[in-house]
């Protein structure tokens, strides 16, 4: 009976097999067997290798150690998960592969080649370093989806780690608690987070503890706060009992200069019988306690610290004030949750403030009004990100646009919502959902107001409601009551989701939107509008004026049939469409930092030969990728749908009478669509010409037609997980990626009839824009046209972005044939670009106004 071997020489053996087949294996295996001297040297995996996800942190003071040429480069740094299909591997992306990943041409699912590591050589900051890699855009995002079909990407061993655990998931090359979200700073992300506040000590009995509080009130510890010196901010020993009122989001406070492990604040405001005040989290307690407190929570503190206020000390505040100063030492405080059925009457706390109004009621407030607002979603946009400034920096928030109805006042409510540190709720956001938005804020212009969050705003959507204190209130019972009435099939026909949305409406003339644009950057030339676009991130979004003229006019219906208007400009001026060119890159001709000649090392592209080659799949072509293709663990219930054979617009219905149940006295408890026509992964479309046979040379931006994020889309509530992640921004991880042409696989808006491409040249006759123009329709409720009547000529529809509401709308054919009102009319043209990723700019035409006197 021959012996058996121990298992760890069977260990070994397994290791031994996978490592023959291993790029990383042999590549990076060498680095520890060679000579001291040589360990450090650079060495290149031919690959390819996958990206299978990618997290963002800041640097801390020690960066410069890392990088010494790129500390003022950017503020964040990447670590990156690659996988050749046997194993895993985390490496940190050089400062000068950034702008691949802020573009979103690096992403998850990218096959790249000749990736050149440095391996890690302190233990302080262990893993390697990324420091060149060829990324293969041929291939398409779609290739690491192709490429781990049925691969159980979790099961995958990591390189260099130990075999009985994996490797800690935490910042490589600086010292930060967690990993920030990919596309803001407000949001939460990682498992640190604790979605239930911490549990007790076992030895306390909690509940009889809080019976024999003798609490202090808000008010006599405001009293002696003030009485006392300055200089004594002693806390108090006395215990705190006091209710939740208003949570704010979470602020992102890291500083590069700042070796802050945990940079984040919450602030809490907290009441009880004789007053109100702010609890500020710092820190470590915010992983412990953001996500857990909720309005309505009643928390016993301990140790705690009493200061002056933020607004006291900065002059803001009208009073002097106090706050209750929360962190993990000097002192540590000690949080409890009091369970309602331990709360005394004695304590007397306030209950949660609402303050609910209707669509109807709007319109009487003041500006800057706050109130809390319910309705029903019909219309969800797109994710989009904004440049902001504030406190001296600037920085991008994420945001999209909604439509609410409440059966109120006729059209439907718009609200600007950024992100309120509440992924997972904004995730569930879609259009038939009961959405409630606490604390947003009146915003009014000349013709239209809407609501936009505040830093306190939170949103609870559909699944979300019960044990809420807000559903027995007079004006959400009268919704729910609407409700009941509402005609399902008639709002789901109706139901928008993503594409171009613009609110508030511009105005129809050229001295109001000059007027109402003050303070902002206003005209610009061509040059700069190609530096800024060049500077546009991933889908951020920012508009410009630019005075030019129009070179011609095409139409798009639904069905990409293309109708041409005849020549607007002299026959030897004529733009037209060359079939046969060579794709140009925008990025190219404009000076991107991310294109090839700016960016040092790093390399793009690969040959039509790589991006044929295939890995871990059958013969199959790309475009019958499986729509089960990678093998995860057990998910959410929210997500148990996303890679199933359920991508049918049938068979799961829905109902808004289920939606009221929440509301209830009761406590207790497909097939893969083609890529777009004429349109490349890093380019818009094929250039224009000067004439049928010169090649156009000059620089350009935009797309010849619209791209898949551009055009509005019927929500599919059968499909809603899947819809919300091919409309929503690139993913962390490669586990939650879709193809791009997954967006093709849902049916366009039933309001939107075909769009128009009109072709812009400057002025100076430098630069042409190929933009898209999306005129708004009579009897599109979606995005209704300007109340004002006018003639439907070209200069009247491009001045109010659509058709006259009086009259029915010229057909296409019609409207092309009248282009020769154009003809050498110079124009005010006010663009809206946004940048879509992998070097796809979008460009939208929203106003052109007439400049000489006979417009």
């Amino acid at each position: 009976k021959s012996p058996r071997m121990p298992c760890n020489v069977l260990v070994q053996a397994k290791m031994a097999a996978r490592r023959a087949g291993c790029a990383v294996q042999r590549t990076l295996s060498q680095c520890s067997a060679a000579s001291p001297v040589r360990r450090d040297r650079p060495r290149c995996c031919s690959g390819p290798l996958f990206l299978l996800a990618v997290h963002r942190y800041m640097k801390d003071p020690g960066v410069g150690l890392h990088f010494p040429q790129a500390v003022a480069s950017s503020e964040w740094l990447y670590d990156a998960t690659l996988s050749d299909g046997h194993c895993r591997l985390r490496a940190t992306l050089h400062p000068g592969l950034n702008a691949l990943v802020e573009g979103n041409r690096l992403r998850c699912g990218c096959e790249l080649r000749n990736v050149t590591f440095c391996p890690g050589a302190e233990e302080a900051h262990p893993g390697h370093l990324v420091l060149d890699l060829e990324l293969n855009e041929e291939a398409g995002a779609a290739a690491g989806l192709a490429a781990f079909s049925g691969v159980d990407v979790e099961a995958l061993p990591w390189f260099g780690s130990d075999p009985d655990g994996p490797p800690k998931v935490a910042p490589l090359r600086a010292r930060r608690c967690c990993y920030l979200p990919l596309w803001n700073i407000q949001d939460y992300c990682g498992e640190l987070w604790r979605a239930r506040p911490p549990s007790p000590p076992a030895d306390s009995d909690s509940e009889e503890t809080v019976r024999d509080l003798q609490p202090v009130c808000l008010r006599e510890l405001r009293r002696s706060f003030f009485s006392r010196s300055r200089r004594r901010q002693s806390h108090s020993q006395r215990p705190l009992t006091v209710r939740v009122l208003r949570k704010s989001r979470l602020l992102h406070f890291g500083k590069t200069d700042r070796a802050c492990e945990c940079p984040y604040q919450a602030v809490l405001e907290v009441a009880d019988s004789s007053d109100r005040a702010a609890v500020v989290l710092w820190n470590s307690l915010c992983l412990d306690w953001y996500r857990g407190v909720e309005p309505g929570t009643v928390l016993s503190i301990h140790s705690y610290r009493v200061k002056e206020s933020y607004g006291s000390r900065s002059g803001s505040a009208r009073e002097q004030d106090i706050e209750i100063s929360l962190n993990s030492r000097n002192p540590s405080a000690e949080l409890a949750v009091v369970p309602e059925s331990a709360v005394l009457p004695q304590w007397n706390l306030p209950s949660v403030p609402f303050h609910f109004l209707s669509r109807e009621e709007l319109p009487s407030c003041p500006q800057g009004h706050t109130c809390d607002f319910i309705g029903l979603v019909t219309f969800a946009g797109r994710p989009e990100r904004l440049r902001v400034r504030g406190q001296g920096e600037e920085q991008l928030k994420q945001y999209r646009w909604l439509q609410l109805e409440d059966g109120t006042g006729g059209q439907p409510v718009a609200v600007k919502l950024f992100a309120t540190s509440q992924p997972e709720e904004q995730a569930g956001i879609h259009p038939l959902s009961v959405l409630v938005c606490t604390s947003v804020q009146l915003m009014k212009t000349s013709s239209v107001h809407y609501l936009t969050s505040t830093r306190y705003t939170q949103v609870y959507c559909t699944g979300q409601h019960q044990r809420r204190p807000y559903r027995r209130l007079p004006p959400v019972r009268r919704f729910i009551q609407w409700l009941k009435t509402v005609d399902e099939d008639a709002v789901a026909r109706r139901a928008v989701i993503g594409g171009f949305f613009s609110f508030p409406p511009l105005a129809a003339s050229m001295d109001q939107y000059l007027q109402e644009r003050s303070g902002d950057p206003g005209l610009v030339s061509a040059a700069e509008l190609q530096r800024e676009a060049g500077r546009l991130l991933y889908r951020e979004r920012r508009c410009f004026a630019i005075q030019g003229t129009v070179v011609s006019v095409t139409h798009s219906d639904c069905d990409n049939t293309v109708s041409a208007a005849p020549g607007c400009d002299p026959a030897d001026e004529q733009l037209s469409w060359s079939s046969s060119s060579a794709p140009l890159s925008p990025c190219s001709s404009l000076g991107c930092p991310w294109s090839p000649r700016n960016s040092g090392s790093v390399r793009l592209g690969g040959s039509g030969r790589r991006a044929q080659k295939r890995l871990f799949v059958g013969e199959r072509s790309r475009s019958e990728l499986p729509r089960k293709r990678l093998v995860l663990p057990p998910p959410s219930p929210r997500w148990s749908g996303l890679h199933t054979d359920a991508d049918a617009d049938s068979g799961v219905g829905f109902s808004l009478w289920e939606a009221t149940m929440e509301f209830l006295e009761k406590d207790d408890g497909d097939e893969e669509g083609e890529e777009e026509d004429g349109v490349g992964a890093s380019c818009g479309a094929a250039p224009p010409t000067a004439s049928p046979g010169r090649e156009w040379a000059g620089p350009w931006l935009g797309r010849a037609r619209a791209a898949r994020e551009t055009l509005p889309r019927r929500y599919s509530h059968a499909r809603r997980e899947v819809q919300a992640l091919a409309l929503g921004l690139q993913p962390e991880t490669l586990q939650r990626s879709l193809p791009d042409s997954k967006l093709d696989t849902f049916s366009t808006a039933a309001g939107y009839s075909g769009h128009y491409t009109v072709t812009l040249r400057d002025l100076s006759r430098s630069l042409v824009v190929q933009a898209v123009f999306l005129p708004s329709c009579p009897g599109d409720w979606h995005c209704p046209p300007l109340p004002q009547a006018h003639s439907n000529s070209w200069l009247a529809v491009l001045a109010h972005g659509g058709f006259s509401p009086g009259s029915p709308p010229p057909a296409p054919s019609d409207l092309l044939s009248m282009a020769a009102q154009l003809t050498g009319r110079r124009l005010l043209l006010v663009l809206e670009l946004c940048q879509l990723g992998g070097g796809r700019l979008e460009a939208v035409l929203s106003r052109a106004f007439p400049l000489d006197p006979c417009g």
